[in-house]
């Protein structure tokens, strides 16, 4: 059973290869939000005053996205971008509301220019806006402060204001927990689970990414894989330790 989870000789006739974004599909996301990042970045600077940075984060970033499951899910991109100033939050010169507001409205020009590809921007979420892509995918854009010197980060929300939040703590803590050899296996794993996830839930109640993520980290790191060989072994045994 083994190599129907995972298979160096016969890859295309293995779950993980079907699971997985194709090679075409990861270069047009590479290549649309890498075009899109350039973009926000130099027009939030010349908005804000504020030099920027941008962090990819969640699953793109982890190593995780599986192909969406169902006719109402997409392939999913997090871009956070950073207006960076030393201090608090409250030390710069735009509310949450206005940084957020900038990101909404760069997005919508990013847009209406035909040439690249998109289809929408949603209305703006609490925590982040939303550009949708014809190769069904979306980007999602949190904007946060960032305090370089002291390496602190904020999440500006739609109503709630500044919001204590640090993706790239969550990412060095997933990197941590194993070495080069293991994390392939980890990645294949939480891949695994996730579409399990989107086939079993409807897109309302599924658990997160994230949640999943840490849930299957926390239980790859406490079973005994002496004796464990295939992906189907350490699924398994990872699943009874959750």
């Amino acid at each position: 059973a083994a190599s129907l989870f995972f298979s160096t000789n016969d890859p295309e006739n293995c779950l993980d290869y079907r699971i997985r974004p194709s090679v075409e599909q990861e270069t047009a996301q590479t290549e649309r939000w890498n075009d899109l990042r350039d973009v926000l970045l130099g027009d939030l600077q010349a908005l804000s005053g504020y030099s920027m940075s941008s962090w990819l984060q969640g699953s793109y970033k982890f190593g995780t996205q599986i192909r969406p499951a169902k006719p109402t899910q997409e392939f999913d991109i997090d871009l956070g971008v950073y207006y960076r100033w030393s201090g608090e939050p409250e030390d710069g010169d735009h509310s949450p509301e206005d940084l957020k507001s900038f990101v909404q409205d760069r997005l919508e020009a990013y847009a209406r220019d035909e040439e690249n590809d998109a289809e929408e921007v949603t209305d703006p979420k609490e925590r982040c806006s939303r550009i949708r892509f014809k190769d069904s995918f979306h980007i999602d854009v949190p904007a946060y402060h960032l305090d370089a010197t002291r390496d602190a980060r904020a999440l500006a929300t739609e109503t709630k204001g500044w919001e204590e939040s640090d993706p790239k703590a969550i990412y060095v803590w997933w990197k941590e927990q194993f070495d080069d050899v293991a994390r392939p296996r980890a990645r294949r794993l939480v891949r695994y689970l996730k579409m399990w996830a989107a086939l079993k839930f409807d897109d309302a109640k599924r658990p997160s990414s994230i949640l999943l993520t840490v849930l299957l980290a926390n239980a790859l790191t406490e079973i005994d894989v002496d004796n464990l060989v295939g992906d189907d072994e350490f699924l398994h045994a990872c699943s009874a330790e959750m």
